[in-house]
């Protein structure tokens, strides 16, 4: 903690002696109006925001605006953003005290002109963005029914979600995860034994506001790790100038009894300071399916509380967020007695446990089992400062956070858990984005990861470490009418302790070392030092017409769990042997997409080859009779071992969206997301295809609109969708690590509006959605539950996902003064 305070010391020392050349500046303010490019009518509710600066305001019902305190001198970016239309984004030097201008806005079928802050640019939109990039807005996260953050996204083409129950989801870009996929919150990383398989991103799902998620290597811009992608997860700008107001929101989903709310308060005041506080909660009981009936074991419960302070000012603006995520959650064993009953662990003596049958009020309920659940508390603290400095911005990042993760996995030992992670995490970030000349934009900067994890469980899975991640980056972009061409270079050094392991008297896995222990894991210290690079263009060949191509380097240091388990991993019910021997993953990947865009009609498409040298993967180990290998033959734990060899994935993506000029109310639209794999080192066809990829799958939908509906209604929407997910057969065979998934359609519905009052001010919002409408019983390849356990009633093998959810969502806004 001493460190984190020392690194804001600092930061804030330099932001302070950089910005107060600029506090003296002259003021200036830009007036003027938002219309419509074909109609000339104008718009209300349009947003004009300054993102260096943190300040905004939106159009009257007159469609004019006026926004203050802005620096005279320039340039500066400025956003022009409102539902239906093409963000609009220029780069205005004011002059004089006051500056007047018209910003017409074009009607935008996709989300194809969305200006993006991800990366290492002030800003490019999706269409100019060689690297592929896609955006998810708070919107279309309304008008979807989700059970959790990751949840929420998967329907974007190239993501999916590896799930353990509906509470537990881990991101998936084009068939990587866990530590290959990158998360980003508020321009930090975000850091919470992501390598696990069984506990949710810690993150308020209520608090994000926009989702923009870089497909391919990502290391080039965070360090080691984004072989996969990278997700950022953005919460809302503060209010403009002199306006308080809040917001309430609920969520109730019907399968599992999910009660979610949600209530904000933000203000900003006259002279920039701003601030916001939301306090978020979640309650689900046992989700549901045609073929399990009630899952015991999927129950679980959130707290969150988070916020900001700021100021903005004319040389940019200086904010510290703070979070504090709290979950428990049940663990699914997926274990029934012989008349197909969920068991439990029940105590019957102080030595003794033993299972006995779930009771109907039990599942009915929303109990968390202390004898089986996980127990997850990740907290906080950022300073986030972007400023002017000479010919350029200064951006710095400076992040604390500390996760506690702890499992309970018996009857024996109330209240003490069998593994207990303590992770501590100093994250930093600099930047420097000199001004651009002659469309050259040029970036400088580096970054940082220092961790630092403790056992202080019963048990032992891995060994505690220290881990030190330092980088430098460098990244050129070149912008014409036509043509975006970009690149990069950037090397990285990650320093790893890791402490012994060794046997104690009883067996045992321990950190401490004794006359009798035997060393069993020697330790390790060790460097790995990798280069990454990326390089790419975007090219207008007509206004409607842009192809895109990227080639990217990018590579993974092993983690700790893969370097040195030894260990039963309570919450996956596996005991997992690690290799110290594994070298970093090397990756190169090849895009190659195109753009078609008019008024009516969007369509984009992309090629993707992704080899990964050195690929990290666990693999069942059997016993010399070729068995499961079994620790303890009372009890169903398996061996897994990590393997290393090299491997390809390779796929496309699709997206068309139609939205007729004669029917500007009708929206048609449909996804393609296929992703195949290889694992060139495989001994067998068995082991020739990488696990937990995602079928591949199609998703068509219809959507009807209307801005007006009567008196009362504004912004109503119905529609239907249809998700199809192909049989998946290229499963990793060998070992029995996986098996084949057959292919199943799901039916989704929702509609919702707004009702407004008599003075046309949003009174609240509504929005319905039905996943599964025909409540239909399935597995998703990627649900890990499908492995879990036998109904010995049935024969089925493993718990199946869940069966119709209907989600309603009531938004009120809160206006204060």
């Amino acid at each position: 903690m001493t460190l984190f305070f020392r690194l804001c010391l600092w930061a804030g020392l330099l932001g302070y002696g950089l910005t107060m050349p600029q506090a003296v500046q002259a003021q200036a303010s830009l007036n003027g109006s938002v219309t419509d490019l074909k109609t000339g009518e104008p718009l209300a509710g349009a947003t004009i925001f300054v993102p260096s600066l943190k300040k905004g305001t939106a159009t009257e019902a007159d469609g004019r605006f006026r926004l203050t305190g802005l620096p005279s001198a320039g340039p500066f970016a400025v956003e022009v953003r409102l539902v239906g239309y093409k963000t609009l984004s220029r780069r205005l030097t004011l002059t004089g005290d006051s500056t007047t201008m018209t910003f017409p806005l074009e009607t935008e079928v996709a989300q194809l002109n969305e200006v993006v802050v991800t990366g290492l640019t002030t800003g490019s939109t999706v269409k100019e963005s060689p690297v592929p990039i896609m955006t998810y807005s708070k919107v279309q996260w309304l008008q979807t029914a989700s059970t959790n953050l990751v949840d929420a996204v998967v329907k974007l083409p190239g993501m999916s979600q590896i799930s353990t129950g509906v509470g537990l989801s881990k991101p998936v870009i084009r068939g990587l995860g866990f530590n290959r996929v990158i998360t980003v919150h508020d321009g930090v990383r975000q850091e919470d034994n992501q390598w696990g398989e069984e506990h949710a991103l810690q993150i308020d799902e209520y608090s994000i506001d926009r989702y923009e998620i870089i497909k391919g290597a990502g290391s080039l811009l965070y360090g080691s790790d984004g072989l996969g992608g990278v997700m950022s997860l953005i919460t809302s700008r503060p209010p403009q100038p002199g306006v308080t107001q809040g917001q309430i929101l609920t969520n109730y989903q019907t399968n599992n009894g999910m009660f979610g709310g949600s209530a904000m308060v933000e203000t900003t005041g006259q002279r920039g300071v701003f601030g916001r506080i939301r306090v978020s909660g979640k309650s689900a009981g046992n989700y549901r399916n045609r073929y399990d009936g009630r899952v015991y074991g999927s129950a679980y419960r959130e707290m969150d509380v988070n916020g900001a302070v700021g100021i903005a000012k004319t040389w940019g603006y200086s904010q510290i967020n703070f979070s504090n995520w709290h979950q428990d959650i049940n663990i699914v064993t997926g274990e029934r007695d012989a008349e197909g009953r969920y068991v439990k662990l029940v105590r019957i003596d102080n030595d003794t446990e033993d299972v006995a049958p779930v009771s109907d009020a039990e599942l009915r309920g929303r109990t968390i089992e202390k004898a089986n659940y996980q127990n997850l508390n990740h907290a906080k603290l950022s300073w986030n400062t972007f400023a002017k400095l000479g010919r350029g911005n200064l951006s710095a990042v400076v992040s604390y956070s500390q996760n506690r993760r702890q499992e309970f996995a018996s009857t024996l030992t109330p209240g003490q858990p069998a593994l207990y992670f303590f992770l501590q995490n100093v994250y930093y970030d600099l930047k420097y984005f000199m001004d651009a000349r002659n469309g050259w934009e040029f970036t400088v900067g580096t970054s940082g990861l220092w961790q630092t994890n403790r056992n202080q469980g019963l048990e032992v899975l891995y060994p505690g470490y220290r881990l030190r991640d330092n980088g430098a980056v460098v990244f050129v972009q070149k912008k014409t009418d036509r043509l975006t061409l970009n690149g990069g270079l950037r090397v990285d050094v990650r320093q790893m302790h890791i402490n012994p392991l060794y046997i104690d008297e009883n067996g045992a896995f321990t950190e401490t070392a004794g006359n009798n222990r035997e060393k069993r894991f020697l330790g390790l210290d060790k460097t790995y030092a990798n280069p990454t690079a990326s390089v790419g263009a975007s090219y207008a060949i007509t206004p409607k017409l842009t192809v895109k191509a990227n080639v990217a380097r990018g590579f993974r240091a092993p983690t700790t769990p893969e370097l040195s388990a030894n260990g039963e991993h309570a919450g996956t019910f596996r005991y997992e042997i690690g290799n110290p021997n594994l070298q970093s993953e090397v990756s190169l990947q090849t895009d190659l997409g195109f753009v078609y865009e008019t008024s009516e009609l969007s369509i984009t498409a992309s090629l993707f080859r992704n080899a990964i040298n050195n690929y990290t993967y666990s693999e069942k180990v059997l016993d010399r009779f070729g068995r499961d290998s079994i620790v303890d033959p009372a009890r169903p734990i398996l061996t897994y071992r990590y393997v290393q060899g090299d491997a390809v994935l390779y796929g496309a993506e699709g997206q068309v969206i139609y939205n007729p000029a004669g029917a500007k109310w009708l929206h048609l639209s449909g996804t393609y997301s296929l992703v195949r794999s290889r694992n060139l080192s495989a001994q067998g066809d068995s082991a020739r295809y990488l696990p937990f990829l995602p079928p591949p799958r199609v998703i068509a939908q219809i959507k009807l609109t209307r801005p007006e509906l009567g008196l009362f209604l504004r912004n109503g929407y119905a529609q239907t969708e249809i998700e199809h997910n192909q049989a998946q057969n290229q499963a990793l065979l060998a070992f029995g690590t996986e098996t084949p998934t057959p292919a199943f359609t799901l039916w989704n519905i929702g509609a919702g509006a707004d009702v407004v009052g008599r003075n046309g001010r949003t009174l609240f919002s509504v929005y319905l959605s039905v996943n599964n409408l025909l409540d239909r019983a399935y597995q998703s390849h990627q649900n890990r539950l499908k492995y879990f356990g036998t109904n010995p009633v049935t024969g089925r093998a493993g718990v199946f996902n869940m069966g119709r959810n209907a989600s309603l969502k009531l938004v009120v806004p809160l206006k204060f003064g």
